[in-house]
């Protein structure tokens, strides 16, 4: 690109930003009016919560190849998955391991609820 028109555009760029703060006609010294935090509508009513704990308790000791293709690896025996941090409700993410020599299987699941993510361990025998 051609150094005049790269510096052209630079200015541009600058002028319409430094212009845009003082467009709005605001009162520097009047506050920013802060909207008002509200729940996301809906969220958690008539969520079926016994049905995802249901679902996550029923996948402890599910061998890996036996998994439902929404269900998340959170650690594989020692290898840790990296993970989205966004919150999902019904969403299971499991924890597995090779306990007994044949195979992964779900040893911890956690689902995420309307009242925060509940986890269910598998317990020996």
């Amino acid at each position: 690109m051609n150094r005049s028109i790269l510096g052209a555009t630079i200015a541009l760029l600058l002028a319409g930003a430094s212009a845009c703060g003082d467009a709005a006609g605001l009162d520097p010294t009047t506050p920013p009016v802060t909207p008002e935090p509200t729940a996301e509508p809906g969220f958690g009513d008539d969520f079926p919560s016994e049905e995802a704990r249901q679902r996550a308790q029923g996948l402890l000791g599910v061998n890996e190849a036996d998994l439902p293709g929404d269900v998340r690896i959170g650690r594989r025996g020692s290898e840790q998955m990296v993970l989205t941090q966004d919150y999902r409700l019904g969403r299971v993410t499991v924890e597995l391991d090779d306990t007994d020599g044949s195979g992964y299987r779900v040893v911890l699941a956690t689902v995420e609820l309307p009242d925060g993510p509940e986890t269910f361990e598998l317990t020996p025998g």
